[in-house]
Order: structure tokens, then sequence, then C-alpha cells
């Protein structure tokens, strides 16, 4: 129940951001930036990747989105003269890894050994998640495309995954997945991608924000690239599926040798900056556990822990609470 009720707050998600591009889609903004030697960080809007040149082609993570890999693709051949070799998923969220068949003609993907399950269709006759059940005008259990209104029409196509022109709650909970290419790599703990003298390791980190978490390592550029759980000067969006993961995958990031760590949103960074984020997890922790022992409520919690060192943070102001929330449920043991 735990999975489930996660998956649906993933979709709602996944429906606010719709909304807001359906609401105002400008041209977006795209660069390709150095950041070391032959490593090159690209930008789509909020959404970053990174890819390294060698003398016999592309070592490139996660593609974003089709109209992004056609660009970047094209960007890529005209600026350096190779095909792109290997992309190398952080995890399958469908806002980081759209878009790879672009790049089939040329490329092996490589992701964790649990991502292929993350792109099948959750098992049973689940029901709609409640952000779309008001959206069955006829109470049949499924949204019709007459039904669909605002960011549900935006992602149907990328939702219905046998093409019927219905969602089930089995295609909802699994989300946009559609055009994900699957991996025809996987790899367990590390695997290490090798081509023209160049080298880039992938790292499993634990399952904090997706089962397949995984962060990409450039050894000699000394740089690690990872999206939603690697973030510099920001917070995530939730510390599901529970705070244990999260110590987990921090312990695991500060364990790699690196300098600088390029985001798959936001700000460039140091390993510095992943050791703070490591403290906001201690702090977040402490300060619950003092308050729950102190028999707090909630709300005093969240008046009181403040998280002060972490104010100017993206998405302190808007998420700290919520944090609080989330491990304040998980130590007195509800849902």
């Amino acid at each position: 129940m735990r999975a489930i009720s996660l998956a649906a707050s993933v979709v709602t998600a996944v429906l606010a951001v719709g909304l807001r591009a359906e609401q105002a889609a400008p041209a977006p903004t795209r660069t390709i930036t150095n950041i070391t030697g032959q490593l090159y960080r690209a930008q789509n809007n909020t959404h970053y990747n990174v890819f390294l040149v060698t003398p016999d082609g592309v070592i490139m993570t996660d593609p974003i989105n089709r109209e992004f890999a056609l660009w970047l693709k094209q960007e890529i051949a005209q600026r350096f003269k190779q095909p792109v070799r290997y992309v190398l998923y952080s995890h399958h969220d469908w806002d980081h890894a759209s878009g790879g068949a672009v790049f089939a003609d040329t490329a092996q993907f490589v992701g964790h050994v649990t991502m292929p399950d993350t792109l099948a269709l959750p098992a049973g006759n689940l029901p709609l998640p409640p952000a779309l059940q008001k959206l069955d005008g006829n109470g049949n259990g499924v949204i019709d495309r007459t039904e669909a209104m605002g960011p549900t029409v935006t992602s149907f196509a990328l939702t219905d995954e046998n093409g019927d022109g219905l969602l089930t709650g089995a295609e909802a909970l699994r989300g946009p997945m559609n055009d994900v290419y699957p991996p025809t790599w996987t790899f367990t703990d590390r695997r290490v991608i090798a081509l023209g003298g160049k080298t880039a390791v992938m790292i499993h980190i634990g399952v904090a924000h997706a089962p397949d978490s995984t962060a990409i390592l450039f050894p000699a550029e000394r740089t690690v690239f990872g999206a939603d759980t690697i973030q510099v000067k920001r917070l995530p969006l939730a510390v599901g599926p529970h705070m244990g993961a999260w110590h987990d995958t921090m312990r695991a990031l500060m364990a790699i040798d690196f300098d600088l760590v390029a985001p798959g949103h936001g700000v460039m960074g140091t390993k510095k900056d992943i050791a703070a984020l490591q403290q906001y997890f201690v702090d977040l922790t402490g300060g619950v556990a003092a308050g729950v022992a102190a028999n707090r409520s909630l709300s005093e919690i969240q008046k009181t822990l403040m998280l002060e060192p972490y104010r100017t943070f993206e998405r302190w102001d808007t998420h700290r609470e919520a944090h609080i929330a989330e491990v304040y449920a998980t130590m007195k043991g509800t849902p």
C-alpha cells in the first residue's frame, strides 16, 4: 500500500507539471556548456544532462525528452562529429529518461537492473489515483479521451500504454513512460563504461527517490552526475520512500571520489554541497526525533524546527514542513 501511495503522489506531481506546461509553453532554453576537458553539460529548461566526447563516440546521460534529444543529437554531430554510443540512465522517471529512441541507431542503453520493471504496468486491476478519479464522469473506473482535461490531455498518449484510448489505474500509476527507451544493458551495483580511452562508472546509490537511482561518475573529470537524488543547494521534492533510504544514499554518494557535481536540476556544485545535503537529512531526522521524544505534536514541531542553515536552499520555504510531516509519520508509525 505504501508503494501505491507513493506512486499516486508521483502521478499528482506529473499532472501539476503538465498543467504548468500547458498554461505557458515558451520556446525551450537550450544550452551546452563545458564542465572540464571533453565533458559537457546540456540544458533543456530546468533539466540537464551531461555528455563526454571521446575519439570513438559520445557517452551521454539522460536524454530528457524526444525534442531535446533530437536537438542534442544534431548539436553533437555538428560540433564534435561523433555519434552517441552510450546512453546512461540516472533513473527511470519520464522527465529524465524519455526520448532515447532518437539515439537507438548508434547507442547502447544502460540502466539499473530494476529499471525494466518500472517500465512495466503494475499488476492487478488498480483503481485510478485520486487526482484522476474526479475526471471519471461516467464512473466506469477509466479515463477516456473525452473525459481528459488539462494536463491529462497533454500526457495522454505517453500514458496510454496499449493505445486503446483509455487510461486505466495501472497505466496512470505507471505514468507517461511510453517514450522511455528500455535499457539494452543492465547492471546491479556498479558498471564501468569504456570508450575511446575514457570511462564512466554507473553506481547504484540505493532506493531514495527511485529504486533504480544511479550516480554516474566520470573519474578522469572528477565529476558526478545524478538526477533528483543529487541536489545542490536544493531540497528534494519528497523524502520517501523513507528517511533511512536518503541517509543510505548520501553515504553512498560521499563514498565516491569526485570534486564536481552536475545535477539533473539546478546549479552545479562540489562535494561540499553533497555533504551539506547529507547534514540536512541528519538535522531533519534528529529534530523530528527530539520533538517526538518530547511528545510535541506535528504542528508544534513544524513551527519550531526551522532548519535555519538551509533557509537559502531552493524549496526550503515550500517543502520544509512537508519533509517534517513525512519523517514524523514514519516515526509515529502512521501511513
